[in-house]
């Protein structure tokens, strides 16, 4: 090679380097720096005595994170993927008919299948749970209520690709749904069927994320509520005003939120008025710790409810109709310590079920 063509070489190398983080100087103000990833980027590091030694792997990590178009190769790729192969660029979801979206982890594919039933074992350990649990309630005058919302998966299975088909006739929900209420005689609520009657009117999940929207958490609600004894509006009775509200954090996992926005159908969603709110009032709405509520209503119970993300649907919903409402998240939050801080009349847990094997953990006793 000539010196001439060396330095012609140089030279191209050092623009390749160099010519996109230029380019992205210019561009940067014009282009949106929303993270699309479904996790924190990599901040970064300052250089100090402490850090000495990992201030190079952490900087790496920093500068691949932050490297200039990045999110904008990611979502090219993603969008690649959908539109070439048919395919999600996230393992932790799938693409449905109808630009439907699914959720492949925690077992949501499996329980639609019903591949993934407990073992004798398992099951026995989650009645002597759910027994010390009912015992503990019970000693303090608590009732206790057992809810599991149904998954997105198997209410809309119509709309998963035709390659995921049942396996088994029983769900693991129904398998254990069976089991305790046999064996432990515990109250549950399992709103399945009253979702399924209203399925086809409405969308009761969001098309681009995991949970139910409003009008589902309202079904879900007045399932809760009926077990309670508590009567509300029914569903034809109600305002239903659509909107396009969602989540989406299944498009999030791909890194498509802003693309699914701007490009495919809008998201159904609903605003859901004409129930009885009673002088409803927030105290506090942390969705990660605490949801806590205060209401005119007639019923003078306290409910407190340990919840993971589908309750929030519910939340405004269910506190309409009791004097005080205290709803701590599980993860992080729930302390067993909190039931006599609070001195509820009833006790919900709620767990989607995707998520049953909490189950397998979740204890109360003395």
């Amino acid at each position: 090679m000539t010196k001439k063509k060396a330095v012609v070489w140089i030279i191209l190398f050092a623009l390749m380097i160099t010519g996109p983080r230029v380019v992205y100087y210019f561009a940067e103000p014009h282009i949106s720096e929303e993270n699309t990833e479904n996790r924190q980027l990599a901040e970064k590091p300052a250089l100090t005595r402490d850090n000495l030694h990992n201030y190079a792997s952490q900087y790496n990590s920093y500068y691949n994170d932050h490297l200039a178009f990045r999110s904008q190769m990611i979502e090219a790729n993603s969008i690649l993927n959908m539109k070439l192969f048919g395919d999600s660029s996230s393992a932790s979801v799938v693409l449905g008919k109808n630009d439907w979206l699914f959720f492949t982890d925690e077992g949501s594919i499996e329980d639609y299948k019903g591949t993934n039933l407990y073992t004798q074992e398992q099951l026995d350990v989650i009645k002597d749970n759910i027994l010390s649990t009912k015992a503990y309630l019970e000693a303090r005058g608590i009732e206790f209520i057992l809810m599991i919302p149904s998954n997105k998966e198997d209410i809309y299975s119509a709309q998963l690709p035709d390659y995921i088909r049942k396996r088994g006739e029983l769900t693991r929900a129904e398998q254990v749904i069976n089991y305790l209420r046999e064996e432990t005689g515990v109250r549950i609520v399992y709103p399945r069927e009253d979702l399924m009657a209203y399925k086809d009117q409405y969308d009761l999940y969001w098309h681009y994320d995991t949970h139910w929207n409003y009008l589902g958490g309202y079904i879900g609600a007045k399932a809760l509520l009926r077990e309670l004894g508590v009567e509300i509006a029914d569903v034809e009775d109600l305002t239903i005003s659509q909107n396009d509200f969602s989540g989406y954090d299944l498009a999030n996992m791909m890194n498509l939120k802003n693309y699914y926005k701007k490009n495919k159908p809008a998201e159904v969603s609903y605003d859901v008025t004409g129930y009885a709110t009673n002088n409803l009032s927030v105290i506090q709405a942390i969705d990660a710790t605490e949801l806590i509520y205060q209401s005119e209503a007639p019923d003078p119970r306290r409910l407190f409810l340990v919840r993971d993300s589908f309750a929030g649907a519910m939340a405004p919903v269910l506190a309409s109709n009791f004097s005080y409402s205290y709803m701590p998240h599980w993860n992080g939050c729930f302390e067993q310590s909190m039931i006599d801080e609070q001195q509820p009349d009833i006790f919900v847990y709620e767990v989607v079920e995707r998520r049953l094997d909490a189950l397998l953990t979740f204890r109360l006793s003395e």
